[in-house]
């Protein structure tokens, strides 16, 4: 079983308090949703090596060395810890303040505390009210969180709104024209309404809906290029990608991630591979809109 000594890294002390909190509160909520273990869900959550992951996928478009960067979702602060000592980021994160998982920010607090970091830099606040000026930050990052927002639009302009003109917006969520979704660990067909998603996991997998409920279905291809086009019509921007590369990348690599629910997704990947058919499935994917995730880059112009 993994323990918070050896998810630890040279970037990120991970504690035992902050380890059993994560097990203790997400990891027993999930545990009925992804048939995952708890210990395994506190594990991939605190795990430092998704940071350095998701770095090297920002870093193909902009370096984060001494950047001012806000993120949007601290989580439990390890991305934050991470990238303040990795590459010496001014960084700053958002995280609501007892809502939903409430405990995420006192978490984050306590565990960059212990990494001899200002906890003060992680805000209770939410992603459609940035409490920062405009053009202030150089990049502007989220993972796994626009599609717990309650409008995922206004979270999108906020994050164009606080970024200095030329800096990098790059907001990560899952694709619901994909076929995999990593809260549920549910294959699905192509999502069209929320409704139609509930009920899928309740009648297809038994599962309780209440919290699909709760999800942006709306989040696809289709609807980013939408409302970046909407957005530039007040505030020119460039979209510099949508994620396709990445997914075809890891397709064709063999690089599925490991981490919660996506053991699932690797077997078959790694079957398609085994029959030499993981390219071409990559490529009919993107062409039906499927990738996944949705990695959504755009740069503010100047």
């Amino acid at each position: 079983m993994t323990t918070a000594t050896d998810l630890s890294t040279l970037d990120c002390i991970v504690t035992e308090d902050a380890f059993a909190r994560v097990r203790d509160s997400q990891g027993l909520y999930f545990e009925p949703l992804q048939d995952l273990d708890p210990n395994q869900f506190a594990a991939d959550t605190l795990d430092p090596t998704r940071a350095d992951e998701a770095a090297t996928v920002l870093q193909r478009i902009v370096s984060l060395q001494g950047k001012r960067v806000l993120e949007i979702g601290a989580g439990c602060g390890v991305m934050h810890i991470v990238w303040s000592k990795k590459f010496g980021i001014d960084g700053y994160a958002i995280e609501p303040e007892q809502e939903g998982f409430g405990e995420s920010a006192a978490i984050a607090r306590d565990l960059i505390a212990a990494n001899g970091l200002d906890p003060e830099r992680i805000i209770g606040a939410t992603g459609e009210s940035l409490p920062f000026e405009d053009n202030h930050f150089d990049i502007v990052y989220s993972s796994n969180v626009l599609e717990h927002t309650a409008d995922p639009m206004q979270v999108l302009r906020e994050a164009v709104r606080v970024v200095r003109p030329g800096g990098i917006v790059q907001l990560v969520c899952p694709n619901y024209l994909s076929y995999f979704d990593g809260h549920y660990a549910a294959f699905h067909p192509p999502i069209f309404s929320n409704r139609f998603f509930c009920w899928w996991m309740k009648t297809i997998y038994g599962k309780n809906p209440a919290f699909a409920a709760t999800i942006r279905t709306e989040l696809n291809p289709v609807w980013a290029r939408r409302e970046i086009i909407e957005i530039s019509e007040t505030t020119p921007l460039e979209l510099l990608g949508l994620g396709q590369d990445v997914f075809r990348e890891r397709m064709g690599d063999v690089a599925v991630g490991r981490w919660m629910a996506l053991g699932k997704v690797g077997r078959i990947v790694r079957w398609a591979a085994a029959l030499k058919l993981n390219r071409i499935a990559a490529e009919i994917a993107v062409l039906l809109q499927g990738w996944t995730p949705l990695i959504v880059t755009v740069r503010k112009r100047v």
